[in-house]
């Protein structure tokens, strides 16, 4: 099984390796002669494996902006980083469109035209204000969503997941 973090590391370090030098990366893949002499350029010129060589083609010409490399950067020292103990949270869902989302005694009420739109406002408070900024994973426990998520796992990558009660357990 893949590591998601690993993977993301991986191509967000070839992405910063190849930005830092964006010049030489637009010689590089004007001089090639095909897709495959690009990917193989590349790897040599920046000691990159073929799949992160490939990432870096895919790149598009507004990353190579200070603001997305600056993105890149943090991205980066996030997914470098030491991460802390996974920090317990409650969500109690108080109606279809509303729930009280709780992480050490602070509660905070969240609310949206519908569910859906409450989970995703509830994963970016977990992330935004809880996973990074304590660098720490947030798992949360989910009461009162009849068919929904019974735990929701948000991480300082801003990756989140959704656990449901008929979910195969891993």
């Amino acid at each position: 099984m893949s590591d998601p973090r690993a993977e993301k590391l991986a191509i967000l370090a070839a992405y910063e390796a190849a930005l830092a030098d964006p010049v030489r990366l637009v010689v590089l893949l004007a001089d090639a002669a095909d897709d495959d002499d690009a990917v193989r350029r590349v790897q040599e010129a920046f000691d990159l494996p073929a799949e992160q060589a490939t990432a870096v083609l895919d790149l598009q010409f507004r990353r190579l902006s200070r603001a997305t490399r600056a993105h890149v950067a943090d991205e980066l020292r996030i997914l470098r980083a030491e991460w802390g103990p996974d920090v317990p949270a409650t969500v109690a869902f108080t109606s279809r469109c509303s729930a009280v989302v709780t992480v050490d005694g602070d509660a905070r009420t969240l609310s949206a035209a519908g569910a859906q739109e409450v989970l995703v406002r509830i994963s970016a408070h977990l992330v935004d204000d809880v996973a990074v900024p304590r660098m720490c994973p947030v798992v949360a426990e989910v009461t009162g969503s009849a068919g929904g998520p019974v735990r929701i796992r948000a991480l300082p990558s801003g990756d989140t997941s959704c656990e449901y009660a008929d979910d195969p357990p891993p």
